[in-house]
């Protein structure tokens, strides 16, 4: 964990950005040690890192992601990776006889902290990515397209497509980001449901005027309509009991002290776990209600929309056993954090994930999982692999 957390590292902080010459420095080092343990390792159009050992039949796909967010920190996703590398080496170190392959997988761009487009890999790999989201461009204009290029791909993530019929299941552990595990004083759980998610870009246009001259009854301030709809995203999600709504992002222009601002835009993540749906009615109701009475434009770029994911009962019971097969009694949990895993359960493949206690929050450099805790959860991974694929 200390010799990947240098990649993009900082301190304590991780800076890991998906797509990046860093995610592909840490991909190589997965990489290097799967490949030295005899799996066949490959990178898809997507820049997906998949390492196979090989049996017969439809594979088993376990691990999870290596970007962070700016300034993130070292264990999301990245220990649900070396927990499946750890998992599946102690496997083929024990000689165990594999009647499935197992293919570890570090997925690209989960975070979507760079394009905006979350669980970005994964969604290539399973045909669900947006048209024209390989155009889609981070703050200094370099295109998605641009990026795989560089990373020695074609440009084109859609090629990434995989027939989810090839797999018979899909594993991933990685850690809570949030309290449960820790006050109920549990090392483990298992993940029953995943939080729906909606990630947006919205644009208001106002009018840019001298901020001395114009009259406020004559503006159409673009900053103003903005901060009045954040507001209105915090009332609605907080009538919700199971919602949260998040601005994270937010520029003006032309950004100056003494101008009105004429264009405001801003980021929107919507997550429920119940009647998603209508949470993002609610909220884009409010983004044209107030536009309307504040006399400004208003569009809103969606840029994904992942509904409520359950998962496979099979699985959570496979998983329910292999956690109790090393002294954990694993109580179920909703997420409220999006995950790779929703793609494939979305697409038909058996899916389940294990929650690793986690402390100090997580998109933090305080996010902490201790030794012990990973051990449990690698051991509790091995234990679910060598059932589904012995």
């Amino acid at each position: 964990m200390a010799e990947l957390a240098r990649i993009g590292g900082s301190g304590p902080a991780v800076s890991r950005l998906g797509l990046s010459a860093d995610e592909q420095h840490a991909r190589d080092l997965v990489g290097g040690w799967l490949s030295a343990k005899g799996a066949q390792v490959r990178r898809d159009p997507a820049a997906n890192l998949f390492a196979r050992f090989e049996g017969e039949g439809e594979s088993i796909l376990v691990g999870s992601h290596l970007d962070s967010v700016p300034e993130g920190g070292r264990f999301d996703g990245a220990l649900g990776v070396l927990c499946a590398v750890e998992a599946v080496e102690s496997l083929v170190d024990a000689k165990t006889t594999l009647r499935r392959p197992i293919e570890v997988v570090a997925w690209a761009d989960e975070e979507g902290a760079r394009f905006g487009v979350g669980l970005f890999g994964s969604t290539a790999t399973f045909g669900r990515l947006a048209h024209g989201v390989a155009d889609r461009r981070d703050r200094d204009g370099i295109s998605i397209a641009q990026a795989l290029r560089t990373l020695g791909e074609q440009g084109d993530p859609a090629a990434a497509r995989r027939d989810p019929t090839d797999l018979a299941a899909y594993l991933e552990l990685h850690i809570e980001q949030g309290p449960r595990l820790e006050k109920a004083g549990l090392p483990l759980g298992v993940v029953s449901d995943i939080v729906g998610i909606y990630h947006a870009r919205v644009t208001i246009r106002g009018r840019a005027d001298h901020a001395g001259a114009t009259l406020m009854t004559a503006r159409a301030d673009a900053l103003a309509a903005a901060s009045e709809i954040v507001l209105a995203v915090e009332r609605i999600a907080r009538g919700r009991p199971d919602a949260v709504g998040t601005v994270g992002e937010i520029a003006v222009r032309p950004g100056a002290k003494n101008v009105v601002p004429g264009e405001c835009v801003f980021s929107l993540d919507l997550r429920a776990a119940r009647d998603h749906d209508g949470l993002v009615r609610e909220v884009l109701a409010a983004v044209a209600s107030v536009a309307s009475s504040r006399r400004v434009d208003s569009s809103v770029d969606e840029l994904a929309r992942v509904p409520v994911t359950s998962l496979d009962a099979k699985i959570r019971d496979v998983l329910r056993r292999a956690t109790a097969s090393v002294g954990v009694d694993a109580p179920e949990l909703v997420s409220g954090a999006g995950h790779d895993a929703q793609n494939p359960a979305r697409s038909g493949v058996p899916t389940g994930m294990i929650f690793v206690r986690s402390t100090g929050g997580s998109h933090t450099p305080r996010e902490f999982a201790s030794i012990d805790d990973a051990a449990l959860g690698a051991q509790a991974l091995a234990n679910a692999l060598k059932e589904l694929a012995t």
